[in-house]
């Protein structure tokens, strides 16, 4: 396998797409914040599409790109297999897809528009900034459960994304209130 040293990112880039986010440094595809499990071709083919979107990408290019010249494996299955787990990954449909499009002889083409960020940390990660402890004396409280041995010490406090980009800070009172 080649590295991912043909493609322009940057270790801290990140695109969202959907409920999708793609964070190039660490190699990594998430769906509303929790990681995605992807084989490492198919997620450097992702990464590839998505570092060319709305472009053609040839079949060619994918092979120089993921392989090499001087790579004797069978390209063709192995493009046709990456692009399968792709799509099985992602819930995309060949018939009508929403993020990656066939073009019959050619290659293939990312269509789903994109949101890139810089090395900021994304929105979902930072929706919720309380202590483990305070998050489940929280989700205690809310069941109607007594937390018996456990002191809340103070409130809680979370930040919760409302829509996106817009964040509302929460006051959760104390169980002993």
């Amino acid at each position: 396998m080649v590295s991912m040293s043909g493609l322009s990112s940057t270790p801290k880039k990140r695109v969202r797409f959907a409920d999708f986010e793609l964070d190039f440094g660490r190699f990594q595809l998430l769906r509303c914040g929790r990681p995605l499990r992807v084989e490492g071709l198919p997620l450097q083919l992702l990464m590839f599409l998505i570092e060319n979107p709305q472009r053609l990408v040839t079949r060619a290019q994918v092979a120089q790109t993921l392989w090499g010249p001087d790579v004797f494996v069978d390209v063709e299955q192995g493009i046709n297999t990456a692009v399968r787990k792709i799509r099985i990954v992602l819930e995309d449909d060949s018939a009508q897809p929403r993020y990656l499009q066939t073009v019959v002889g050619r290659g293939y083409r990312w269509v789903a528009p994109l949101c890139e960020e810089g090395g900021e940390t994304p929105a979902t990660a930072k929706a919720f900034n309380i202590s483990a402890e305070e998050f489940g004396l929280a989700v205690m409280a809310a069941a109607g459960l007594s937390p018996n041995k456990f002191e809340a010490r103070r409130k809680a406090r979370a930040t919760v994304l409302t829509r996106p980009g817009k964040r509302t800070r929460l006051d959760i009172p104390s169980l002993n209130s």
